[in-house]
This record gives structure tokens, sequence and C-alpha cells, in this order.
């Protein structure tokens, strides 16, 4: 009966095993993608929820309240950065208005994709192609500047063009306080 007793036992470590082969596949098995690929499905229907909704969100409900009070330090935070001030830092710090928070996105955006130009003419002077980048990127990056600065003058929230739902998106969680 010992034999029978060791035997159960071997069993018993043979059947660990095997429950453990389950276990080991079931984690590196691909089937749970194809499960997150079943729930993209409601996400695509969200997505396109979401894709109108920042065409729709751009110009957010703002209050006139917030548009009057903050329509100066909207349209300081674009008219200084044309000389270099960095004035749209005191929006993004302060954070108590809505519309003038707006804009101070839209520069930061403006301010970032200008460093992205100069680094890019930078590089690619060695080329002789950087002296073009410059003064087309500059130019373009001016008339966005005026473009928003029109838009805060006129009391609007509209992105700039190109770039400024990228200022949206990525400092999103820049709110008012």
């Amino acid at each position: 009966m010992t034999d029978d007793a060791k035997t159960p036992e071997t069993e018993t470590e043979t059947e660990g095993p095997t429950l453990k082969a389950p276990v080991l596949e079931t984690p590196a098995a691909p089937e749970p993608e194809p499960a997150p690929a079943d729930e993209p499905a409601p996400a695509d229907e969200l997505a396109p929820a979401d894709e109108p909704a920042p065409a729709d969100e751009p110009p957010p409900a703002i209050d006139s309240k917030d548009v009057d009070e903050g329509k100066a330090f909207a349209i300081l935070s674009y008219a200084l950065s044309f000389i270099g001030i960095p004035f749209f830092l005191v929006p993004l710090i302060m954070r108590n208005n809505v519309f003038a928070l707006f804009h101070a996105k839209q520069c930061l955006i403006l301010w970032l994709a200008g460093v992205a130009v100069a680094v890019a003419s930078g590089i690619l002077a060695f080329v002789c192609i950087g002296f073009l980048i410059a003064p087309v990127g500059g130019l373009t990056l001016l008339v966005l500047a005026i473009m928003g600065l029109i838009k805060a003058v006129h009391g609007e929230a509209v992105p700039v063009p190109w770039i400024g739902k990228w200022g949206e998106e990525w400092f999103a969680g820049i709110t008012k306080v």
C-alpha cells in the first residue's frame, strides 16, 4: 500500500506541472490581446465621438466675464512673444482665467514649435537646407501667432491652425484652479 500511496503522489506531482502549463500558456498566449481588440470596437465608437469633441471643444463655452477678464492676458501673451518675452507663463502659473489659459497654451505650443524650427535649421545648416528652414519656419510661426492674437482680440478661443490642437492635447492637464 505504500506503493499505492506513492503512486497517487506521483500522479499529483504530474498533475501539478500539467496545471502549470495552462497557466503559463494563458499569460503568454495572445488570446487576451484579441479580447481587447474586440473592446477597441467600442473604443472606436468613442474615438469618433472624441474626434469631433476636440473639433467642437476648441471653441469652449467660456463665459463673457472670463473673456473680458482674460483678454488682456491673452493679448499680452501673443504680443510680448513677438519681442521674445514669454509672458504666456504668467497665465500658465496663475491659472485663474480659462480664456487667458487657453491662449497661453497656444503661445506655449508656438514657442515649442519655434524651438523645433531653430534646432532643425541649426542641424540642417550643414546641408545648406537650414538656411531655408529658419526663415520659412519663422515666418510661418509669426503668421500663426498673429492669427492667434487676432482671435484673442476678438474674444474667441480657437486654436491656431496646424499646431494649436496639440497645445490643447499636450497641456490638457493645465486647467483653471
